[in-house]
């Protein structure tokens, strides 16, 4: 903008010759040159006049480097393998931006292709902003305008937009975007008031970390809710089959009520501070209006509570075959708490080892112990109205954990090798892309 209102250019402080369209085409190819190299380029020009219309002398340029901050590159590296997609909105020359973006790793193809500059923005329209969106990364010489345009083309795709800035003129796209997230070192007042997330060290590599850390947690709710869930259809399935079929109620009231502490209590509590699978960033992003029980969570309360019910219902069929006794109920109680503990341990994170959750396993643990005291126990028989049970029935009833955690372990070794397949598919779509 500067060159295209000088009509002069300075050699010495006597000479200032007339540009002629040879000297304007060197000028501007020696100035995309060095934008090339991702040097940020400001002309310098000046003139004679109060009213901005005299002709002005170009001056020369001065070329400038940002870099980018340390550890920008592997942060985007890891979120394109997690197949986010990452897109830089900058006010820079289109030659700048499309250098600086090379260097941090972003996907772009060769020539101008992947890079909209603000004035080609202004002649699409909104549908044609939404499907360019897909292909295009880097986006130059943008106003605030533009970068609320490109959350909103985002957000139609059904994106979850995360938008970072630090300057007043961010402030609009950062109120707009789903996570708004403003630097804390460097951003302005403004800046921070329209964000949704501070990032007090001004890192990058933050926002993976969070991502991160907000993948584990989605997939610790879910298996709270698959032992939860499993739980509960396995104890209403057994009374429910009971009633149907006129048999005697394999549980009491109190029994089922410390069935019920298992469920709400600390093993499943435990099941929330699993640590976060290193495997979890290989994993494609969620939809904005994906259900948290999914098909494959649903499948995993089936088969947890199958394993409970049916391996109940066995000792329940067997005890009852000479009458329904106080013993009788204490194995078929012992039984559905056992598979139930076992239930909760293999419930946890595919990727997390049986001793890499210690809270999960005290839990479980301690009720495994507070279940032998409330059958060994004389004062807790008489409340559970259970009864000792010898050592003979207890290694059977082991043994029938000991299955049930054997069958748990197929189906998680089948679900990570569903996940692997997944991860290898998201990877080679990212690598399609690049």
């Amino acid at each position: 903008a500067v060159l295209e209102r000088c009509k002069f250019y300075l050699v010495a402080d006597d000479s200032t010759p007339a540009i002629d369209p040879s000297t304007r085409t060197l000028i501007t190819a020696r100035a995309e040159s060095v934008a090339s190299r991702g040097l940020r380029v400001i002309a310098m020009a000046y003139g004679f006049g109060s009213n901005g219309t005299a002709p002005m002398v170009f001056a020369g340029f001065a070329a400038m480097r940002d870099p980018p901050r340390p550890g920008v590159a592997d942060s985007i590296a890891q979120l394109h393998q997690a197949g986010v997609q990452v897109i830089m909105i900058t006010g820079d020359a289109e030659q700048t931006a499309l250098a600086i973006a090379r260097e941090i790793g972003l996907r772009v193809q060769p020539g101008t292709s992947s890079c909209l500059t603000g004035t080609a923005l202004d002649r699409m329209s909104k549908n044609q902003l939404r499907e360019a969106m897909g292909s295009v990364s880097v986006f130059a010489r943008t106003t605030p305008r533009h970068k609320m345009a490109i959350v909103e083309a985002l957000q139609s795709r059904g994106a979850v937009v995360a938008m970072t800035g630090d300057g007043v003129n961010d402030a609009p796209a950062l109120k707009m975007a789903d996570i708004g997230i403003s630097m804390g070192k460097s951003g302005t007042d403004v800046a921070k008031e329209a964000a949704d997330v501070i990032l007090v060290d001004d890192n990058f590599g933050t926002i993976l970390a969070a991502i991160e850390e907000g993948k584990g947690i989605f997939h610790n709710i879910q298996n709270f809710l698959s032992f939860q869930l499993s739980t509960a259809v396995a104890a209403l399935s057994l009374i429910t089959l009971s009633t149907f079929f006129r048999l005697s109620n394999p549980l009491n009231a109190m029994e089922i009520l410390f069935i019920n502490i298992l469920m709400d209590g600390p093993p499943s509590q435990s099941l929330g501070v699993d640590p976060v699978d290193p495997a979890v960033m290989r994993r494609p992003p969620r939809g904005k209006d994906e259900e948290i029980i999914t098909r494959r969570l649903l499948a995993r309360v089936l088969f947890s509570a199958c394993m409970i019910v049916f391996g109940t219902l066995f000792v329940y069929a067997y005890e009852l075959s000479d009458g329904l006794s106080a013993r009788d109920q204490t194995m078929t109680f012992t039984t559905f708490v056992f598979l139930d503990l076992v239930s909760a341990l293999q419930n946890r994170g595919l990727s997390c080892g049986i001793l890499h959750n210690r809270m999960l396993l005290t839990t479980v643990s301690a009720s495994f112990c507070a279940q032998l005291g409330l059958i060994y126990v004389p004062f807790m028989q008489r409340i559970f109205q259970t009864q000792s049970l010898e050592s003979r029935d207890l290694m059977h009833l082991l043994a029938l954990a000991g299955a049930s955690f054997s069958l748990h372990e197929v189906r998680r070794r089948y679900e990570r090798r569903l996940n692997a397949e997944q991860a290898t598919s998201t990877f080679t779509r990212v690598e399609e892309l690049a």
